[in-house]
């Protein structure tokens, strides 16, 4: 069985994660980018998403995120 991926936000002006719907995904990202599509690619592959307002980032389940296991 399949479920939907999930992703997470930090607003620059706050410290914690929080976790987003994929609607609210599309809301932040596509004031920025002309395609959206392209962006979200990159997120599964695990990269950080960067906008003025904040950064996203897919949310990984059970374990830790690239850039936390490389410290």
């Amino acid at each position: 069985m399949y479920t939907m991926p999930l992703y997470e936000v930090r607003y620059h002006d706050k410290k914690n994660w929080e976790e987003i719907s994929d609607v609210e995904l599309m809301e932040g990202l596509y004031k920025i980018y002309y395609r959206v599509s392209p962006v979200i690619k990159e997120m599964i592959t695990g990269k950080e998403v960067h906008t003025p307002e904040a950064v996203y980032r897919l949310k990984l389940k059970g374990g830790e995120h690239l850039e936390m296991s490389a410290a």
